[in-house]
Formats: structure tokens, C-alpha cells, sequence
């Protein structure tokens, strides 16, 4: 009749949230493996804006529409960006509900580890661009992907 609550136990939404972070980062994964295999971050090298614009003009220049998705430097690029604003904001928010929730130390732990994970892959994926993509930065930013997944995957596991 009355649910069995233990220290630790955290709303469904937490859980689902923590979850939808996974997922939305592992997207974030496979939008770096197409910066990378078609070098779009070669192509504009400025932040936060796209070669002085906030969406760049070709974006949408291959035919048919969705090829831009895959082949075209400007929205793989563009949407690599958009993925890492979203994240921006969603990992902060993620930690402070975990904060103000009753989870348990562990969850805590890993909802530490996924914030300070992510703004070392932001700090490098900046400098990776600003520098021109040099290949020893541009190693470490794919690692630091593995990194920031793997803190999503123990934040995740960690409310359960």
C-alpha cells in the first residue's frame, strides 16, 4: 500500500532525466566521429560564432536536404555545436537537481564527476577549434567524449 522509500531514492524523473543525458551525449559521440571524418572542424574556426554568424549560410547547400546531416562541413559542424549548447545547460541543471534531491552520496559523486567531465570536453573542444584542430588537442577531445559518457553512464546507474 505505501511505497518503501530508502535513502537514496530519488523522483522517476531524476532517473529519466539522467538517462535522457546519456543518450543525448552518446548523439553528441556520433556528431564528434562526423566533425572528425569529413574535418569539419577545420571549416570555421571561431567561437562561439560560425565566421562572424550565429548559423552559417551554407547549411543547408546540398541536395537532397538530408545529405547536409553527414557530408556538409557547415551543419555536421553547426549541429555539433548546437548538441554542446544543449549540454551546456542540461548538465548544470542535472547536477543541481541531484543536489536538491535526497540521492545518495554515489549519485552525488557521479553528478560531480559528469559536470567537471563536461566542462573539460567543452574547454578542449574550444580550444581544439580555436587552434585548427591539432592533432594531439583533437585526441584528447575524443577521449574526454569517452570520459564525459562514461560519467553519464554512472550518473545514470548511480539513481537507480
Amino acid at each position: 500500500l505505501f511505497p518503501r522509500t530508502h535513502p537514496g531514492a530519488v523522483s522517476a524523473g531524476l532517473r529519466r532525466f539522467a538517462a535522457a543525458l546519456a543518450v543525448l551525449i552518446f548523439v553528441m559521440v556520433l556528431s564528434g566521429g562526423l566533425v572528425a571524418g569529413i574535418r569539419a572542424g577545420l571549416a570555421y574556426n571561431t567561437f562561439p560564432l560560425m565566421n562572424g554568424r550565429l548559423v552559417p549560410p551554407e547549411i543547408f547547400s546540398l541536395d537532397p536536404w538530408y545529405l547536409n546531416f553527414f557530408s556538409n562541413m557547415a551543419t555536421v559542424q553547426f549541429d555539433h555545436r548546437l548538441i554542446a549548447w544543449l549540454l551546456a545547460f542540461l548538465a548544470p541543471w542535472f547536477w543541481l537537481r541531484v543536489r536538491r534531491e535526497a540521492a545518495s552520496s554515489r549519485a552525488r559523486l557521479a553528478a560531480h564527476l559528469l559536470l567537471a567531465a563536461l566542462a573539460l570536453q567543452i574547454a578542449l573542444g574550444i580550444a581544439t577549434l580555436l587552434l585548427a584542430v591539432p592533432v594531439p588537442l583533437a585526441a584528447a577531445h575524443q577521449a574526454g567524449a569517452l570520459l564525459v559518457f562514461s560519467a553519464a553512464l554512472f550518473a545514470a546507474h548511480s539513481l537507480r
